[in-house]
């Protein structure tokens, strides 16, 4: 399922499948003008939350160098797997 809602000036995103939810990020940051945003990820289990996560977070930068991507989680154990990759605009909550 794809939600969204705007959050003061981040929009939020719920997702439940990884493969839909890089697919809709992919062309939702093509599409509209989005520095900052936050991903709720805490519906996807660690392997896929961090897949997401990972590859957000290259797209993102891609056309936002100086973007900030938060993402919602469900776990902090997906931290520890995040925390091997460098992902500069990524905050975890």
């Amino acid at each position: 399922m794809f939600q969204s809602s705007i959050n003061s000036k981040y929009f939020n995103f719920k997702f439940n499948d990884a493969k839909e939810t890089i697919a809709k990020f992919k062309k939702y940051i093509k599409k509209y003008d989005c520095p900052e945003m936050i991903l709720d990820l805490s519906s996807l289990n660690i392997i896929d939350a961090t897949k997401v996560m990972v590859l957000s977070s290259t797209y993102h930068h891609q056309k936002y160098p100086n973007g900030k991507l938060k993402c919602h989680i469900q776990s902090d154990d997906v931290k520890n797997f995040v925390s091997n990759f460098n992902t500069r605009n990524l905050e975890l909550l």
